[in-house]
């Protein structure tokens, strides 16, 4: 083939440079996506509705819960309900066949956008191939739990108690479409910070590309806040595959660092905000205690 007529090594940028920048410095983007996209997400909206109809207990042996919140069917009395998807377990085979639609489209765009961060942070865009193998599809089974982190996860919030504390997300990239207002994101480029309303697809960039960019891009802060008709939303998180040993040299550092021990210690300093408000007040007290003991130790 001649030179001239080559294909691109890499995709073509998807973001203005001006709306990256933004990315990169506040952690989000308010993001327009594609009409084949969203019809896709309401299909799935209308599926999962018709799951969250169900009663309890019903809910409960269709997707019963494993691995704390990160997989199955969830409920947090007077907030919300949701259902997390990381595999093909079959038991609602149309819901399950629409949300691998939506996981695969989302996917795909999410790793267009690292492309371009690459591209802005002057590392080459296959940087991230190490951490997004078997990612870009829903898993058809189980086995892939223990490797395969992304996750598709699909919220109920209830009116007036729908709730969720500010936090980061802790993959690498997220994409949030809801129905109904209560999502807020940081507005960092302001003095002080302020909350700005969300009412349409968001970006938002997680604490895995902060740590990797070694702090220079800002994970995106945001929250639920609650409203008095509810809300509904789809979230697809790009999570980094623990299947491999990460290269560290394209990220600018030296070495390599297998990838389940930096998931373990990203995940492990953060609040799980979405599990019980028990669990939620165990775990901020762990937290506490063990940065005070650290604080105490360098004090010394």
């Amino acid at each position: 083939m001649p030179e001239d007529f080559l294909p691109p090594s890499e995709p073509p940028s998807l973001i203005p440079e001006e709306q990256l920048l933004h990315l990169l410095k506040n952690g989000w983007l308010f993001l327009p996506i594609a009409e084949s996209l969203q019809t896709q997400i309401n299909n799935l909206s209308e599926e999962v509705s018709r799951y969250f109809d169900r009663l309890g207990e019903d809910k409960k042996r269709l997707y019963p819960a494993s691995q704390g919140t990160e997989n199955g069917f969830y409920f947090v009395e007077g907030e919300k309900e949701y259902v997390t998807f990381r595999y093909c377990v079959g038991a609602v085979p149309e819901l399950e066949r629409q949300a691998g639609r939506v996981w695969l489209e989302i996917a795909s765009l999410l790793h267009r956008v690292l492309c371009d961060i690459a591209r802005s942070c002057d590392i080459p865009a296959s940087a991230w191939d190490q951490l997004l193998c078997d990612s870009l599809e829903l898993p058809k089974s189980s086995e892939s739990l223990d490797t395969t982190t992304t996750l598709l996860r699909l919220f109920r919030y209830y009116p007036s108690g729908g709730f969720a504390a500010q936090h980061v997300d802790i993959g690498l990239l997220t994409l949030c479409v809801g129905d109904g207002k209560g999502l807020q994101v940081l507005d960092t480029s302001q003095q002080p910070p302020e909350w700005i309303d969300v009412e349409g697809p968001t970006l938002l960039v997680g604490e895995t590309v902060k740590v990797l960019s070694e702090g220079m891009i800002r994970a995106g802060a945001h929250r639920v806040q609650p409203n008095e008709n509810g809300r509904t939303s789809t979230v697809f998180t790009l999570r980094p595959s623990l299947k491999e040993t990460i290269d560290l040299s394209v990220f600018g550092f030296e070495g390599t660092l297998e990838a389940k021990r930096l998931w373990a210690a990203i995940k492990g300093s953060k609040v799980n905000i979405n599990a019980t408000k028990e669990i939620r007040e165990q775990m901020k007290a762990k937290r506490d205690a063990k940065m005070a003991k650290g604080k105490a130790e360098s004090e010394d």
